[in-house]
């Protein structure tokens, strides 16, 4: 008999097996050549990227916007409505999106299936929170379809199976776990606000609209500007001899961190190694792949161990400084103007060119030492109460997912 562990008193019976195309009265995707409708404002455009691994909620901090003809068939049938679960059915399979009541007119493309619940059988919130629990989301990324590229077509989706209970128990739990839901909002929220804080102040402190002072109350001596190269140095010491094997990647969002855990696996051979820098811990390095995160490319510092990296980054070590101070330079955005400035603007649109004089060449400040140390940790307490915060959001989110795996079958 198919029950869960975890279970509301007052309900015995044994959970049915079921499918979406049978609790569903609609199930779609959407269509390509969306881009010709985007616009900097309008109906909002769900993406892959607004949609969630670990949970249902929608991210909705980055998003586009689109436009459509008065009475285009294609916005009719993607349109979404209160209820409506969304799963990504390309490449990054079984990332899950519940539209909650509000949203506005939105909209859906070809890499997204749009499964409508019917609501007079079956609870939308419930179907979706099943949908995020690690049994559930494994067997959809399983469910890869044959083919050159990772995908799921509509047929699967309608076919993909799973246990439920009755209406009444369903919205019960649905309940419940609305409410864990907001209390993890709630904390998503006061840890967005933190990172916000934080941002808002490397700007202003490295644009010198806030300063410091000293110990004894005064003010600090005015920053002096200074080219890279007469505070800085390239690493140029390859890993000739193979004798360094551990292969770096530079992250825009997680940093310096090891190529396999990044990549899940090994993208170069011990063989290939040879021409690659060696870096040390406390070594800066450049990565010139743009994102939305990193506009001009990345610029992180190795705080995690001595590796090599691809000849491709730049890597270069600070004489002269607080290394944590240019760290958290690096951070802020107010060196972006400048690599805009000397890009080679024939290059590649996901890389910045740059040659070597010019990167060399950027202004960075530097300031009186010890006011170098005041900024670093005032904005290092700003990241411990970060951690700390993050900390609750996930151990709140695992508590979930514990829930979750012994309140579904």
């Amino acid at each position: 008999m198919m029950v869960p562990k975890l279970r509301f008193t007052g309900f015995n019976e044994p959970w049915s097996e079921t499918s979406l195309g049978k609790i569903s009265s609609f199930i779609t995707s959407g269509s390509r050549d969306w881009a010709q409708y985007y616009s900097d404002c309008g109906d909002k455009f769900i993406r892959m990227t607004n949609l969630v691994r670990d949970g249902i909620t929608l991210n909705l901090s980055d998003l586009k916007f689109v436009r459509l003809p008065e009475n285009s068939n294609e916005g009719k049938r993607t349109a979404l409505q209160h209820h409506d679960i969304l799963i990504s059915i390309t490449a990054e399979l079984g990332k899950l999106g519940w539209v909650p009541d509000g949203l506005g007119t939105a909209y859906i493309n070809q890499h997204t299936a749009l499964v409508r619940p019917n609501l007079s059988i079956a609870s939308s919130k419930f179907i979706a929170n099943l949908l995020s629990t690690k049994k559930y989301n494994n067997i959809l990324n399983q469910q890869n379809d044959a083919g050159a590229k990772s995908g799921l077509n509509l047929s699967t989706i309608k076919n993909f199976g799973f246990y439920a209970p009755n209406k009444i128990e369903q919205a019960k739990i649905a309940d419940f776990l609305s409410s864990v839901d907001e209390k993890i909002s709630l904390l998503n929220k006061l840890y967005d606000l933190l990172c916000q804080y934080k941002k808002g102040m490397m700007q202003k402190i490295f644009s010198q609209e806030v300063r410091f002072k000293d110990d004894s109350g005064d003010e600090f001596p005015e920053w002096k500007e200074v080219e890279l190269k007469e505070i800085a140095s390239k690493v140029n010491t390859k890993n000739r001899d193979n004798s360094v094997n551990a292969v770096l990647t530079n992250s825009a969002t997680q940093g310096i961190v090891k190529q396999e855990s990044y990549f899940e696996r090994e993208i170069v051979t011990e063989s290939n190694l040879t021409g690659y820098y060696v870096v040390k811990t406390g070594d800066f390095v450049y990565n010139p792949r743009i994102s939305s995160t990193a506009p001009v490319g990345p610029i992180k510092m190795n705080e995690l161990t001595q590796g090599v990296m691809s000849p491709l980054y730049t890597v270069f070590r600070f004489e002269k400084g607080l290394l944590k101070f240019y760290q958290y330079f690096f951070e802020s955005s107010v060196w972006h103007d400048y690599m805009k400035s000397v890009a080679n603007s024939g290059a590649r649109h996901d890389r910045m060119n740059i040659s070597g004089a010019d990167f060399f060449g950027l202004p960075v400040p530097q300031p009186f030492e010890a006011e170098q140390t005041k900024i670093a940790n005032f904005l290092s307490a700003l990241d411990d109460k970060i951690a700390v915060k993050k900390a609750e959001l996930d151990k709140l989110k695992t508590w979930k997912q514990g829930l979750l795996q012994q309140m579904f079958v």
